[in-house]
């Protein structure tokens, strides 16, 4: 059947029932048309978006909270910009979507799809990126690293929309950079900035990289003294802000440059423990895997200088994460690691042949990887509306405002 066709019924299917339309472009992924439908499933997911009582204090609240009271303000371009200035805020894109939007309604669904159309479109293209260029018959350990690709940072992640928009805005321009040289993309990472000011963290380690080159050996040790022994010591990083920082990124990051109570684990002693320890399961498992890509995969890299470039990068960004961890948010630079690393891995483990040695790094870590795969999704489920599987978009309107959460919902079934 012609693809134009394909994608008229697909696009068909989705009005009918969107999450379906979502499954079958995974399940023809090589079609052009495959990705956009996805990336519609992601604005319909953000129109349907759960805000339950456990996301109350997040930062979706505040934003949504921000745009109602915005709406009922008379604005001006001179009154926006002195508002942006009082904010406190670096970034600009939140600010620039709020401002906007309460000029013309207060809805949350409406502001939450606008989200999901942004974060959407860069996460449809990352997933795909690496989608596209999966050879020969998928191997199921591949279906487990692309299902962990998807959940490191996953739609409802607009729940977090300012960082993790960043994350995917960052990879669009890396991806393609490191993959295929291509340096124009290079400005589409920087932008990144705007959505997050701590953005400038990967872009310090890309140009960092970039002026330093490939340097396997260098990078591979510094990947595994970072992981096992290296601690940043807080109190001089604090005082370089302090003395070479400008005064308000000083102020907008105070509080990200505390020392993690936690200790770099994204978990404290009263959070259950598959909630502490599902997200060490994949940092470990794609450890033991970039390990296990130095011992077998040297004389394979040192002739491929896409892949050269990629695993480099990924174990330098990882060495800076490492790092980092030790700050309260400094975690959160873990999610482009993962991404970088799981990119490299799926590829690699799909579209190279693999020796005894790698096969059995992959069967020890398959469990970390299944299991991050479980919990990670789980969380999902409370932000996902039921209305976002079952529904489409003639029901979501007569439901508008209204969407209860999957969690919520399965708990009305027991």
């Amino acid at each position: 059947m012609h693809n134009g066709k394909q994608g008229s019924y697909a696009f068909i299917l989705f009005l009918v029932w969107p999450f379906l339309a979502a499954v079958t472009a995974f399940k023809n992924y090589r079609k052009p048309w495959a990705k956009n439908i996805f990336w519609l499933f992601c604005i319909f997911y953000g129109f349907t978006f759960a805000i339950g009582a456990e996301s109350q204090g997040s930062d979706i609240v505040r934003a949504v909270e921000r745009v109602q009271e915005l709406h009922s303000v008379e604005m001006s371009f001179a009154r926006a910009i002195e508002y942006f200035q009082q904010s406190g805020e670096i970034d600009v894109l939140r600010t620039a979507i709020a401002i906007g939007l309460s000029r013309l309604t207060d809805s949350q669904p409406v502001f939450t799809m606008v989200l999901a159309v942004i974060f959407g479109f860069f996460f449809s293209r990352n997933l795909w990126y690496i989608m596209d260029r999966l050879e020969g018959k998928i191997f199921p350990i591949t279906i487990i690293l692309l299902s962990c690709f998807f959940l490191v940072n996953p739609i409802w992640n607009i729940n977090g929309f300012r960082m993790w928009t960043a994350v995917h805005i960052f990879l669009f321009g890396l991806l393609p950079y490191l993959c295929e040289g291509k340096t124009k993309y290079l400005w589409v990472s920087v932008l990144s900035m705007a959505v997050h000011f701590s953005m400038l963290v990967p872009v310090g380690v890309l140009f960092g990289y970039i002026m330093a080159g490939n340097r396997l050996n260098l990078y591979f040790g510094t990947f595994i003294f970072t992981a096992f022994f290296a601690e940043l010591d807080i109190g001089a990083f604090n005082n370089l802000m302090e003395a070479y920082a400008p005064e308000i990124l000083q102020e907008r990051t105070s509080s990200y440059r505390q020392e993690d109570p936690s200790g770099g684990g994204g978990g404290g002693s009263s959070r259950v423990w598959y909630a502490v320890w599902y997200g060490r399961a994949l940092q470990y498992s794609i450890i033991a895997l970039l390990i296990g890509l130095f011992v077998t995969g040297r004389e394979f890299f040192s002739r491929n200088r896409s892949w050269m470039n990629l695993y480099c990068f990924t174990l330098l960004f990882y060495s800076a994460a490492n790092v980092l961890s030790s700050l309260s948010s400094g975690s959160r630079f873990f999610v482009i690691a993962n991404l970088c690393a799981l990119a490299l891995i799926t590829l690699y483990i799909q579209n190279i042949p693999r020796e005894k040695v790698m096969k059995r790094f992959v069967m020890a870590v398959t469990p970390g990887f299944l299991f991050y795969f479980v919990v990670a999704f789980r969380i999902g489920l409370y932000s996902m509306s039921a209305t976002s599987i079952l529904g489409n978009p003639v029901i979501a309107y007569f439901m508008y405002e209204e969407f209860m959460s999957m969690n919520d919902f399965l708990k009305s079934l027991l």
